[in-house]
């Protein structure tokens, strides 16, 4: 993870699907403090940073951003690609709701011209 310590904090956070309070009580602080930390009002002191790393099983340098932690970037790799393939799937979906479309139209043109006649 790239980003900066508040950032990470939270984004660890979120990939062990900890809510706020759950990272307050295993590191011994409010959810204001985890809070402040995750928006960047201020930074967790040392001791703090131990317990945060602890609580999320991650080490310092992948907490502060300096070191990668392979199983958030497979993770995201993984969001990246089922992205991609959910475009895909989107852009043919909008194709066949195109096709649906014309043939609801056609059906009811067919069904009016028949009607003219009778």
């Amino acid at each position: 993870m790239n980003g900066t310590l508040n950032s990470n904090i939270k984004n660890f956070r979120k990939f062990k699907g900890m809510t706020q309070e759950e990272l307050a009580t295993k590191v011994e602080k409010s959810k204001n403090v985890i809070s402040n930390w995750e928006r960047g009002d201020n930074s967790p002191d040392i001791d703090s940073v131990e317990k945060i790393c602890n609580a999320l099983g991650v080490t310092p340098n992948q907490l502060f951003g300096w070191e990668p932690y392979p199983e958030y970037e497979r993770f995201i790799s993984i969001m990246r690609e089922k992205r991609k393939i959910l475009a895909k799937l989107e852009e043919k979906r909008d194709g066949l709701q195109q096709q649906i479309d014309g043939l609801y139209t056609s059906i009811k043109e067919e069904e009016d011209r028949w009607r003219d006649t009778q």
